[in-house]
């Protein structure tokens, strides 16, 4: 299971008042082709930018079933705010990036991602479903200010990313695939959850975040977008249309 950091968290118990535990996890595909693809999910000690071969099995903590207490709906503040952060995120790559497409929420990838976090597991799914999207996911034992909280150390891994493909930490692969410049649909999901197991010990509150994204990216090999002028090389369907340096609908409001 990937994660933020090299060791596994302490039980909530253990915390101190008032700090938050945050763990993330994200998806990879190693494909042969675009056409043929393996799921994987490394472990925060492998670096997933040398992996090349195909077919390798998925690697996760003490997986265990828990009690779904309720759902933490994902209200429109909650949609907009991680949007907005994505978008933010994307148009400020660095090296600037030429073809980096603007996101928009999607229903269909949000239901998915609600299914999959009502089951309070902490592990990615469902396996079919992992062929034709990416997923990033992240815990929290404690409370949040803004569900932004719950995404920030994904963005943060951009600290250890090297263009075109170079990781010099643990893990980028949430970051990588939050600037997929082709991935420009996005759902999520969060669920209160109880008694539930992460890397062998058992947390009796968190509240599990799951984010499905389409088109996938972490292509194995590939860069996760084209360096170059911003909107310069956008695909023919956004018709030249430009904004905050991304490829954006013209339906879209400016």
């Amino acid at each position: 299971m990937s994660t933020c950091c090299k060791t596994p968290p302490p039980p909530p118990q253990m915390v101190a008042a008032g700090v938050q535990v945050l763990w993330a996890a994200t998806l990879w595909m190693l494909p042969h082709t675009r056409s043929a693809a393996a799921a994987v999910v490394l472990s925060a000690s492998t670096d997933p930018l040398n992996m090349t071969q195909p077919g390798f099995r998925m690697l996760t903590g003490a997986v265990g079933w828990s009690r779904s207490r309720r759902r933490r709906a994902v209200s429109p503040r909650d949609v907009k705010a991680l949007l907005d952060y994505h978008n933010r995120v994307r148009s400020q790559v660095f090296p600037p990036a030429a073809n980096m497409e603007y996101m928009l929420w999607d229903e269909g990838l949000a239901k998915s991602a609600s299914s999959w976090a009502s089951r309070c597991v902490w592990d990615h799914g469902p396996t079919q479903a992992l062929k034709y999207m990416g997923q990033n996911l992240s815990i929290s034992s404690g409370r949040y200010n803004s569900i932004t909280d719950l995404i920030r150390s994904w963005s943060e891994e951009r600290n250890h990313f090297s263009y075109p493909n170079r990781c010099s930490g643990s893990v980028c692969s949430h970051y990588t695939q939050m600037v997929w410049a082709s991935t420009n649909r996005m759902g999520c999901a969060a669920r209160k959850c109880s008694n539930m197991r992460v890397f062998g010990s058992t947390w009796r509150e968190a509240t599990l975040l799951v984010c499905n994204y389409s088109i996938k990216g972490n292509w194995v090999g590939e860069a996760p977008y084209q360096r170059g002028k911003p909107c310069s090389l956008c695909p023919s369907s956004y018709g030249g249309s430009c904004w905050r340096n991304q490829c954006s609908p013209k339906t879209k409001s400016q």
